[in-house]
C-alpha cells in the first residue's frame, strides 16, 4: 500500500489506488484516483483508472448482495416470529380451557367434601342414637363446654348416687344431643 494519505485538492478529494481497492467503496463523487504506485510499483495511471470503475462496480453488488441476504434473513426471522406468535395463542387458549377444567374440578372437589362432612355427621348422630344403653339427660345448662360434659355428669351422678363407689363409673362417651334448630328455650340442653 502507498504511505501516501489523501489530501485535499480543492473541492476533489485523492485516494491511492490500492486504498480504493481494499475499502471496496464506491468513489464519492469529484474524487480522483491518485496515480502514485503501490508497494509493488506495478500499477501506473491506466491501470488506475480501468480499476477503479471495476472495484467501485464490486462493491456495489457486493453491498446489494449482503442487503438481499439481510432482507432474506429478516423474511425468515418474521415468519419465525408469527409462528411463534400463533403457537403462543394456542398455547394460552389451552391453559385457558385447563384453568376453567382446574376451577370446576376444585368447585366439585369443595362440594363433594362439604358433601362428606355432612353425611359423616349424620352417620355419627345415627349411630349416637341407635345405641341401646344410652341415657339421655335433661337440664344441663348450655352454658357447660362440650370437653367439661363427662365431669359435670359424673359429679351429678355421685350426689344422686352416693353409694356407687367411684371405680364403677365409666362413661364411654358423653355429648349433646343435636336437636331440631330454632329459638332457644332456657331448658337447658339434652345430653
Amino acid at each position: 500500500m502507498s504511505s501516501r494519505k489523501p489530501t485535499k485538492k480543492g473541492p476533489k478529494d485523492t485516494l491511492s489506488v490500492a486504498e480504493m481497492l481494499t475499502t471496496q467503496r464506491p468513489l464519492p463523487r469529484g474524487t480522483v484516483a491518485d496515480t502514485s504506485l503501490n508497494d509493488t510499483g506495478s500499477l501506473d495511471t491506466a491501470a488506475a483508472a480501468s480499476t477503479a470503475p471495476e472495484a467501485s462496480s464490486r462493491a456495489i453488488l457486493q453491498s446489494l448482495a449482503e442487503v438481499k441476504g439481510y432482507l432474506a434473513s429478516a423474511a425468515e426471522v418474521k415468519a419465525e416470529i408469527t409462528a411463534i406468535g400463533a403457537r403462543t395463542t394456542e398455547t394460552e387458549h389451552r391453559v385457558e380451557q385447563m384453568v376453567t377444567a382446574q376451577n370446576d374440578t376444585a368447585k366439585l372437589s369443595n362440594t363433594l367434601r362439604q358433601k362428606f362432612t355432612n353425611l359423616e355427621i349424620e352417620l355419627e348422630d345415627i349411630s349416637n342414637r341407635s345405641r341401646r344403653n344410652n341415657l339421655r339427660i335433661l337440664g344441663l345448662p348450655d352454658t357447660v363446654k362440650e370437653e367439661d360434659i363427662e365431669s359435670v355428669l359424673i359429679h351429678c351422678f355421685r350426689q344422686s348416687l352416693p353409694n356407687i363407689p367411684d371405680h364403677l363409673w365409666l362413661v364411654d362417651r358423653a355429648h349433646r344431643a343435636l336437636r331440631v334448630k330454632g329459638p332457644k328455650t332456657s331448658q337447658g340442653m339434652s345430653l
